[in-house]
């Protein structure tokens, strides 16, 4: 028997459902041929830390650590066998070289945990916007259905019932694999970031169903180019099963185009556009881009039998995701809505929605995050000055970024709205300016918990609001 470090157990193989294995199994899952054959391994590891006896260990080199400084520790720990792409002559054990570690070893976590993708309906969301919200709808309309879901995404992850932290949106290649296996799920939902599909953390997962819900300017510091932003989206459909199917919403510039490359592959591809949300689905009670979401959902759950009758049920019981357009109401008939929005088409989608839902003004928080795309920020002010009637630009996680540098960044921008630099004062200056029929959208982090400190001792959006309620300076 032998046990994950971190509080998680590793029961014994049998036990797991995962063959023991040897080492030449293991390689040949990449194409290497060697003379190891009676070596017997007992799992995969990439970091030295969790190697155990038995162990192949695969020497990651990433941004800030380089995992070949680490293979005396990992075989100290007990492993059998090392991978890497470094020249490596002083380790007594085998030492196989390849090309690309990350591609060698979610190849070979797909082979020693037996192709769990596989057995499985495996479904994957991938676009700037909407890639949670269409998950966590498609999730509700197929466990109303009585299908058992698996989901992994930015809000969290869920495995046989249990909720668990999501520290990436998409996980990594090894991590996946291990978890695909241990899911006794009907269904895995995933959302995929164009980060996870260039840094090969879905390599080897196979598709029964892929979804491109938009592509917006984002993400263009790791990118590059639009072009280059779409190429890596696009690699997730290459990923579908023989008999996989692509959901695609086509009035997006970037999805008509997707769509037409892989007809012409004769790949099965089906289009949502905005005949399908007036003539099928009753989602009038959602903002306009959740409808979309919700469309693309419904492809999906009718394609797995489930019923018109069903999804609606399960629409109109949808109790939102967290941080994506959650709707906080205030006194005096003011609403306040958090949302996860963080490029201009995702401004102008909460915006218009809010447009058609408010009595009153409009009134927009947001900010930049520091060492990010700064070539969308623009777009952003002006998707924001139009779309609202009092624009407030403030401070998002500055990720490193000194406040005097950022607030020369934004110096040089055209911006005729209201700067408060202090994330919290800015949403207090917001409720204060609102009045009976106003609605405050804050938009930029969601759920997610603030990285830098402010003036008001709160830890997110919505715990800002709820502070600034109790505070007798506010009157709502």
């Amino acid at each position: 028997m032998y046990f994950r470090r971190n509080g998680n157990y590793r029961a014994t193989l049998a036990n797991e459902g995962v063959e023991l294995m040897y080492l030449h199994e293991l390689l040949d899952a990449f194409s290497i041929q060697n003379s190891y054959p009676s070596i017997q391994i007992r799992g995969v590891e990439t970091n030295s830390r969790r190697v155990q006896p038995g162990d192949v260990f695969f020497a990651l080199t990433g941004h800030t650590s380089n995992g070949h400084d680490y293979i005396d520790q990992a075989v100290a720990a007990g492993a059998v066998a090392v991978v890497g792409t470094q020249e490596c002559t002083l380790v007594e054990i085998p030492y196989i070289r390849v090309a690309d570690t990350r591609k060698a070893v979610a190849l070979a976590a797909k082979r020693f945990y037996n192709h769990p993708s596989s057995r499985k309906v495996v479904i994957g969301i991938t676009g700037t916007n909407g890639k949670t919200t269409t998950s966590f709808l498609l999730r509700e309309m197929l466990e109303k259905a009585g299908k058992r879901c698996a989901l992994f995404g930015t809000v969290h992850y869920v495995i046989n019932g249990k909720t668990l932290p999501s520290p990436n949106t998409t996980p990594d290649s090894l991590q996946f694999q291990r978890l695909l296996h241990e899911s006794e799920d009907d269904v895995v939902i995933m959302e995929v970031s164009s980060h996870g599909i260039d840094q090969l953390r879905i390599e080897g997962i196979e598709f029964d169903f892929a979804v491109f819900t938009n592509l917006d300017q984002d993400h263009l510091d790791y990118h590059g180019t639009m072009e280059d932003y779409f190429e890596v989206k696009s690699r997730l459909f290459n990923q579908l099963k023989t008999e996989g199917t692509a959901v695609i919403w086509k009035e997006d510039v970037w999805g008509s185009r997707l769509s037409g490359q892989l007809k012409t592959r004769g790949i099965r591809v089906l289009e949502v556009d905005k005949r399908n949300l007036e003539d099928s689905l009753q989602s009038q009670h959602l903002p306009f881009h959740n409808r979309i979401n919700a469309e693309l959902a419904a492809t999906i759950a009718i394609q797995m039998g489930c019923s018109k009758e069903g999804i609606q049920q399960a629409l109109h019981s949808f109790q939102g995701v967290p941080g994506r357009f959650e709707v906080i109401e205030v006194p005096n008939d003011i609403h306040v809505v958090i949302d996860y929005a963080h490029t201009a088409d995702a401004f102008n989608q909460v915006l218009s929605s809010l447009r058609n839902l408010a009595k009153g003004r409009i009134l927009h928080v947001f900010g930049f995050r520091g060492n990010r795309d700064a070539s969308k920020r623009q777009a952003m002010i002006e998707a924001s000055l139009k779309g609202s009637d009092l624009s407030i630009l403030t401070s998002d996680d500055r990720n490193g970024v000194s406040q005097l540098e950022m607030e020369s960044q934004l110096d040089k921008l055209e911006f005729t709205g209201k700067r408060i630099q202090n994330r919290t004062e800015a949403i207090g200056f917001a409720l204060e300016q609102a009045v009976s029929g106003d609605w405050i959208v804050i938009t930029g982090k969601g759920n997610e918990p603030y990285k830098d400190d402010y003036e008001a001792p709160c830890q997110s959006d919505r715990e800002t609001v709820e502070w600034y309620q109790k505070q007798e300076k506010i009157k709502l």
